[in-house]
């Protein structure tokens, strides 16, 4: 096996300092250039995986002419374990600048980086408190994995607002950005797992647990809750049925539904919609309503997501009604369905 091409040089030098006796190691490393030595500590920390096997370690001593046998594989270093050998090459001084500029260094490549080793969960709680551009800033600058599963745990229709605008997010300067990863950093640090849910959570939680009990106790909670606050009733009635139920709300009641919303209503609320709820609205109108709508959606244009989520109230509002009335009874947590 050779050693590949696109490994380098900093990484190779790296590699082979580690396959070293710590004390090899130190005095191989003192007689480095001092420009190039926080350069090697930072390559020791992210070694390439193709340099952390035996045979690479001996494709590195061939290179360097030096005896050929078996050496033991290498592996990066933590923190702690760079820190002892620059400590003892340099001294605890040095050892210190040298890592304090590898963070620096790491912090203005990846200012979110940090998000990488947080439960998504706790990142999801604190994002919520923020606006939709600062969250798609933060969102496109994490791994796929990590954003993704932070916009699961958003409602579909503002995870849907942040997606569109990290397609056309511009950075901004590098102190701004490092300011806001500053200050989500010390709202993450100052509430862990156990602080106080989000209005949100908990109002999303009481929907959930409504959602599993039986139509009276739903009623009683509900209307006893609209004597004190309407609006928090409101707001969990909107938890219960959300713009995705619409997927799958029966045509009969569909035509309930769609009879009081106009057409330029609807061609806004569609705006953004899932496949699964757009066929399920159209299927329920005539062909020339549906006509109508597409022409209304055309000359809309590109419109802000507070216009659409207005117009998706509206048809909420709709379902409420019939809630309300005993028209329409949507289907409950874990009741399961038959045909």
């Amino acid at each position: 096996m050779s050693t590949p091409k696109k490994v380098s040089g900093m990484q190779k030098v790296a590699a082979f300092l580690l396959s070293l006796d710590k004390e090899v190691s130190a005095e191989v490393m003192r007689g480095l250039d001092p420009k190039v030595i926080s350069g090697v500590a930072e390559a020791m920390t992210e070694l390439d995986p193709e340099l952390c096997t035996p045979q690479a370690v001996d494709e590195l001593f061939k290179d360097l002419a030096r005896t050929v046998y078996q050496r033991s594989g290498v592996r990066p270093q933590d923190e702690i374990e760079l820190h002892t050998i620059l400590a003892n090459t340099f001294g605890a001084e040095e050892a210190e600048r040298v890592l304090a500029e590898i963070h620096e260094r790491r912090r203005v490549e990846q200012p979110f980086g940090f998000l990488e080793s947080v439960p998504v969960g706790h990142v999801a709680r604190v994002l919520e408190q923020e606006s939709a551009p600062i969250v798609a800033l933060v969102l496109s600058h994490v791994s796929p994995t990590v954003s993704a599963e932070v916009l699961g745990r958003f409602e579909p229709e503002v995870a849907l607002d942040i997606v569109k605008r990290m397609t056309t997010i511009v950075p901004p300067a590098v102190e701004t950005m490092l300011t806001i990863a500053d200050d989500l950093e010390q709202r993450l640090a100052a509430s862990d797992s156990g602080a106080p849910r989000t209005r949100a959570d908990s109002l999303r939680t009481i929907a959930e647990l409504l959602g599993y009990s039986d139509g009276e106790t739903e009623r009683l909670v509900l209307e006893g809750l609209e004597g004190d606050d309407e609006q928090t009733a409101n707001e969990i009635r909107d938890f219960m049925f959300t713009w995705e139920d619409l997927a799958d709300v029966e045509k009969r009641n569909m035509q309930k539904i769609l009879a009081s919303v106009d057409t330029r209503t609807l061609a806004m609320a569609l705006k953004g919609s899932s496949a699964a709820v757009q066929d399920n609205i159209m299927s329920n109108l005539s062909s020339r309503v549906c006509e109508m709508i597409t022409d209304e959606r055309t000359l809309l244009g590109a419109v802000p997501f507070s216009e659409v989520a207005t117009a998706r109230d509206e048809l909420r509002k709709a379902v409420r009604v019939l809630i309300e009335a005993g028209e329409f009874t949507p289907a409950r947590a874990g009741e399961e369905l038959v045909t």
